[in-house]
This record gives structure tokens, C-alpha cells and sequence, in this order.
């Protein structure tokens, strides 16, 4: 972010091993003015006013003494130059005490996550070095001129982009972890917890139920596919980093950096709204006691619920997404090739075939393969695209404005549109590991089943949208659909434990005894509960309910 140059006046000291200070460097996105002022050869930070205070920022609480600031560039003669970022201290290395000018403090008690102290900032004309520009992009003159070798607006802000896609790639892996989490606990307890049987038989172990399959096996699917996803969402930002570090494709790092700024927009949302049901499904299919709060999903439920929203409300990231498509698709109709430098959009280019495509598997064993859900899915991405341009181009031509033609056309258009991408990325990428020659072929049947069961059962979501288009026309075809999910469940359920145990975390992470991976549920439970605070103790208000007053040892009061 920054190029070598001279230490800045207020630079954060170095941390050395031993050493009594310790920085706290708090990388943060603040959308504030900063003006260059020559005379001092300062800028000057400011929030001009309440609703631009900047909230949620992970450690700013209490400790925090250093930020990285997004800011709006103004130079001295007036000129804004858009999103920059600058280095601002917040508070004195020593005491930790706010420096003049900034208003810093604790947001307070939330839902979950008490352990992060999450904090907000606002600056009253705050001066800071001219140095602590962080200048690789662009850089100010000591005379105030303003330089950069990026002369597109428009690259300087993709490369922005890429730079604040961080934040939501680190976001998706955690939803993908807590995904994990919640599956490995519900699977590893359907195994162990006996309920009902058939008339004179013995009791069967819950995950036997297609029910019960049904509603878990899906989300198993989903924590394997998506965290694949996760890990090449998160190798592609760091080869966008690589890149931009080492000025590797310098001519097309803007379009790189928007790429993963779209596919960033859309990962979080589906990896955080997937676990976000899964971890209420597992409660659900643990009964009673995965309502209890020592098993962990509670926890888990509330711990995961600001991945919903911060860095980004899932709902509005999903319209950078489809801004991100609709730009591509524009270039399309233009007759320009489509070529990403992550190719996750190539598939338009094959817009015109896609399309012509229908729901062609006429049983069940034709539709279990790995082509159906992806070319379903490369349909329903073709088809929202034609349809969310299609919609934005009649609403302007009637007279809105292009703000609120796009704003209009978000449900059932473009939100669906940033959906049916990320899937459609995220299949291909399972089904080209699948298919890869490093995989082992002892293991590529289950990771199919995985990827076909994950694919269909988001297929079987999208079901209205399919007919409308006409990708299906069959009355059957939903049916088989359908058939096609509960098939690959009963084929799951002998691999189910073996594949929870393969990504749950250890014990001590997973802390639930009903989760826990020797299978030992009930004495685990049991030792929990029996061991906790005051289980085996009576109330310290025992009296109160024991011993009753003596009937007319109350004298009644005067009136």
C-alpha cells in the first residue's frame, strides 16, 4: 500500500521482541475528507459530522493505537482525487490515552462476539505528515501537486477495491469454519442418538431417518464445496496482492482487482447466510439438547450472526456484484470478447448456447452428474444477466434515472443474478477438482455425490425461475430433482460421520459434547452438566419457597 520513503513524523515504531510498547496497527475503512495543507505540508483528517463517524472497527475500543484510514483526497487547491489511505494515530503508545482531535471509544455490550472490542472513530481536523500517505498508487508533491502513474480514475478505484475485498475473504473463510463447526456437531449426534423403530425392533439411530438426512446431508455438502471455494477465493486475492505488489499485469490489475472485488461481494453473503441456516437446522436437529448452552450452537448462532453484516450488509454487497456483471455483459453486447483475468465471467461469451439449453436428464441416475446443476446454474446466470440488463433498460427508457432503474431492479433480478454467479463459480471450481489428476480416484465418487448433492439441492431453490425462463418444462422434471437429492442422501449416510470427522475442528475448538469425536454424547453431556456452577447446589432463596408465613402474623395497616 506503501512505497519505501522516509520514516513518517508519526510513524508506528517498530515491534521488537522484548520490548515494553506494543503497536497495535488497525487496518479499517474510514470515508472521511483529508486536505493537503502546504503551508505545513500536513493533511488534515476530518468527519464533518455525526452520521460520518465511523463504527464497528474491531479493536478500536480500547487498545487500538494506530489506523489506516480511506479517505477522500482533497489537495490544496480544492480537488478531490477519491479514496486514499493514510496512516492516523489514534492514541499515545504509553498510556493509551486518545491524541487531541480524536474521538474514540466502546460501542458496548453486543449479541455475541464480547471478546473483540469493537470500537468507534471520528476526527475534528486531525493533522498528520504529509509522509503518512500511504503512496504506491498515488503520491502529493511537497508543493502540493498531486502524481500518480495510474492516470484512470476509474483503475485507481479498482485497485481499491481489490484492496478492501480482504476483509470479506477473511469473512468467508469464518463462515465456512462455523459451517463446519455446526454440521460436524448435528452429524456425529443423529449417529449416536436412538429414537423410535420399527414394531418389535430395537431403537435406530436418528441419522438413519431420510428426514433427518434431508435436512443435514445438504449443509455436509455445502461445507465442502464452499470451503474449497474459500480456499481459491482466498489464493486469488493474494495472487491479486502478488501482482499489485510486484507489478505483474500492470495493465490489467484494475480488472483484477474488481474481479475479486465481485466474487468477495458474493462469497460472503452465500457462505454467511449458508452456515447461518445450517447452525439453526443442527439446533434444530439436535432437539432439546442442542438448545442447551453447553453443546455450543447457541455460541455458535450468535458469534456467527455479524458476519451478516459487517464489512458490508450481504444484500448490499450482492448489488456490487451484479453492478460488477451487468459492466460485463454491457462490454458483451458491444462485441467485445469476455475474458477475466480469474475467467470467473468467461462463460458468457457462451451466452447465445447456454441458453438454448434445457433440463435434459431423464432419471435419476442421469441427473446425479456433476454437467446438470453446472449447467443449470450457467443457464440461470446467462438468463438473470439478459433479464436484469432487460429491466434496467426499460425502466430508463420510461424516465428513471440509472439509480433508480438499478435500485428497482434488485429483487428477483440482480440480488439473484450475484446469487446464481457465486454458485455457478463455486460448482465449477469443486467439479474441476474433482476432476483434477491430483485427486485421489478413491476418493472422487464421494466428492461428486458431495458437489451434485450440494448443486441440486441450491438447484431445487431456484426451481420458480427455472420454469419461468424455460430451462424446465416437464412437470417431471422438479420431481426428479427432488428424487435425485434424497438418492444421494441414502448413498451419503454410510460416508456421513467419516466426512463430518474429516473437517470438524478438534474437541477443545469444537467444545460440544454432543459433538464430541469419540462418540461418547451422553457421558460427555452428563459429566458437563452435573459439573457446573451451582448444578448440585438448592438456590441461595430456598427459604422462600419453603417456609410459609403463619396465617394472621400480619397486622393489617391503617387507612
Amino acid at each position: 500500500m506503501g512505497a519505501t520513503r522516509r520514516k513518517c513524523k508519526r510513524q508506528p515504531p517498530m515491534i521488537q521482541l522484548h520490548s515494553q510498547e506494543l503497536l497495535l496497527l488497525l487496518v479499517i475503512t474510514l470515508v472521511d475528507s483529508c486536505q493537503l495543507v502546504k503551508s505545513s505540508n500536513e493533511f488534515v483528517l476530518n468527519t464533518p459530522d455525526i452520521e460520518a463517524t465511523k463504527w464497528w472497527i474491531g479493536n478500536a475500543a480500547q487498545i487500538a493505537t494506530h489506523t489506516i484510514s480511506y479517505a477522500q483526497l482533497y489537495t490544496s487547491d480544492g480537488v478531490c482525487h477519491g479514496l486514499h489511505m493514510f496512516v492516523v494515530q489514534l492514541r499515545d503508545t504509553k498510556d493509551l490515552t486518545p491524541l487531541p482531535g480524536v474521538l474514540v471509544g466502546d460501542l458496548g455490550k453486543k449479541l455475541g462476539l464480547n471478546g473483540l472490542g469493537n470500537g468507534f472513530i471520528a476526527f475534528d481536523h486531525v493533522r498528520i505528515p504529509r509522509e503518512n500517505l500511504l503512496n504506491r498508487v498515488a503520491d502529493v508533491t511537497p508543493d502540493g501537486r498531486y502524481v500518480t502513474a495510474v492516470k484512470d480514475p476509474s483503475k485507481r478505484f479498482g485497485q481499491s477495491l481489490g484492496n478492501l475485498s480482504s476483509g470479506r475473504v477473511g469473512i468467508t473463510g469464518i463462515c465456512v469454519v462455523n459451517l463446519w463447526s455446526s454440521i460436524s456437531i448435528a452429524v456425529r449426534y443423529s449417529a449416536v442418538r436412538h429414537q423410535f423403530g420399527p414394531e418389535g425392533g430395537s431403537e435406530m439411530p436418528i441419522i438413519e431417518y431420510p428426514l433427518q438426512q434431508w435436512r443435514l446431508f445438504p449443509y455436509l455438502a455445502a461445507a465442502y464445496v464452499l470451503e474449497y471455494f474459500s480456499q481459491t477465493l482466498f489464493l486469488d486475492f493474494v495472487k491479486f496482492w502478488i501482482a499489485k505488489r510486484f507489478g505483474d499485469m500492470e495493465d490489467r490489475i484494475d480488472e483484477f482487482g474488481r474481479e475479486v472485488h465481485a466474487l468477495s461481494c458474493a462469497g460472503k453473503p452465500l457462505t454467511g447466510w449458508m452456515a447461518r441456516d445450517c447452525i439453526q437446522e443442527c439446533r434444530e436437529a439436535c432437539g432439546g439438547h442442542g438448545f442447551l448452552a453447553v453443546n455450543g450452537l447457541g455460541k455458535l448462532r450468535n458469534d456467527h450472526d455479524p458476519n451478516l453484516t459487517y464489512e458490508g450488509d450481504n444484500n448490499v454487497l450482492l448489488q456490487q456484484t451484479s453492478n460488477y456483471l451487468l459492466a460485463v455483459f454491457a462490454d458483451y453486447k458491444k462485441g467485445k470478447s469476455v475474458s477475466s483475468p480469474l475467467h470467473s465471467v468467461d462463460v458468457i461469451n457462451d451466452m447465445r448456447i447456454i441458453l438454448s439449453k434445457r433440463f435434459c436428464a431423464s432419471d435419476v441416475e442421469s441427473c446425479c452428474k456433476p454437467e446438470v446443476p453446472l449447467d443449470a446454474f450457467k443457464w440461470l446466470l446467462c438468463y438473470l444477466l439478459q433479464a436484469s440488463h432487460a429491466k434496467i433498460e426499460k425502466a430508463v427508457q420510461s424516465g428513471k434515472d440509472s439509480f433508480s432503474a438499478r435500485n428497482d431492479s434488485q429483487p428477483y433480478y440482480c440480488r439473484s443474478l450475484a446469487l446464481a454467479y457465486i454458485q455457478c463459480v463455486a460448482l465449477q471450481n469443486w467439479f474441476d477438482v474433482c476432476a483434477a489428476d491430483s485427486t485421489p480416484l478413491s476418493l472422487k465418487p464421494v466428492l461428486i455425490q458431495l458437489g451434485c448433492l450440494y448443486g441440486l439441492w441450491s438447484l431445487e431453490k431456484e426451481l420458480a425461475t427455472l420454469y419461468q425462463g424455460g430451462f424446465c418444462y416437464h412437470g417431471s422434471d422438479s420431481k426428479l430433482i427432488r428424487d435425485s437429492i434424497l438418492h444421494i442422501c441414502s448413498q451419503l449416510k454410510g460416508d456421513a460421520v467419516s466426512l463430518a470427522d474429516a473437517i470438524a475442528p478438534p474437541d477443545h475448538i469444537l467444545n460440544s459434547p454432543i459433538g464430541s469425536s469419540d462418540g461418547q454424547v451422553y457421558k460427555r453431556m452428563y459429566s458437563a452438566v452435573v459439573t457446573g456452577p451451582n448444578s448440585l447446589q438448592r438456590p441461595s432463596w430456598w427459604r422462600e419457597v419453603t417456609e410459609y408465613p403463619v396465617i394472621g402474623s400480619l397486622r393489617s395497616g391503617k387507612d
